[in-house]
């Protein structure tokens, strides 16, 4: 109704107001009516970060374990965590623990290549069940290739004369006990090959 008023008056006023910017008008009106997820996700008084992921170094997966390539694992890495408030000076913000509840893990190459199933492995999600306030230091382990990557394209492709490098975005997600949503991203990079290992079993997480 608004807008058909203010449409009618401009018409009165000889066309002072063009239709354009009627057009304009609506649209600022719809997007005040919605945020972007980043924009929720910084009302929470802290900040949840990666310090650090497999210590900093870069993981070597092989695609097939044990002799004769009979069995093939898992691969988890460590991830560092911590939480500040965004205001380094000021007071520790009011219910700043953070609650982490679930992560995931998507993988790209750096040719560009990006094709789930095909060129790089499908990412993954999983759950978390931890939590750390501000100032605090955990570091928890993430599952980050699975072994139904290992038997599915492009990994289950790759001979021992093959290498895939790939870069995992490990993305974990939380809210703090007031309930606002905080996440945090780091990457970190993997090379899948046939390394031969002669192991018998999995490594023990």
């Amino acid at each position: 109704m608004w807008l058909r008023n203010l449409s009618r008056d401009a018409n009165s006023r000889g066309g002072a107001l063009s239709l354009g910017a009627v057009v304009a008008v609506a649209a600022a009106l719809a997007m005040a009516g919605c945020s972007a997820d980043y924009v929720e996700n910084n009302e929470s008084p802290v900040l949840l970060l990666i310090t650090a992921l497999n210590g900093g170094a870069q993981l070597d997966s092989d695609v097939r374990n044990g002799e004769n390539s009979t069995f093939v694992c898992e691969n988890e890495v460590d991830v560092e965590l911590t939480v500040q408030n965004k205001n380094p000076n000021g007071p520790a913000a009011p219910s700043s623990i953070v609650q982490l509840e679930s992560y995931e893990v998507r993988y790209s190459r750096s040719d560009g290549r990006g094709v789930e199933g095909v060129d790089v492995p499908f990412r993954i999600t999983g759950h978390l069940a931890a939590s750390l306030g501000v100032g605090d230091d955990l570091t928890i382990p993430i599952e980050v290739v699975r072994r139904q990557a290992k038997i599915d394209p492009p990994l289950t492709n790759i001979q021992q004369t093959t290498i895939l490098t790939v870069s995992a975005q490990v993305t974990l997600f939380g809210k703090t006990i007031s309930e606002k949503r905080v996440s945090a991203s780091a990457r970190m990079q993997i090379d899948f090959a046939d390394f031969g290992d002669k192991d018998t079993t999995c490594p023990t997480n």
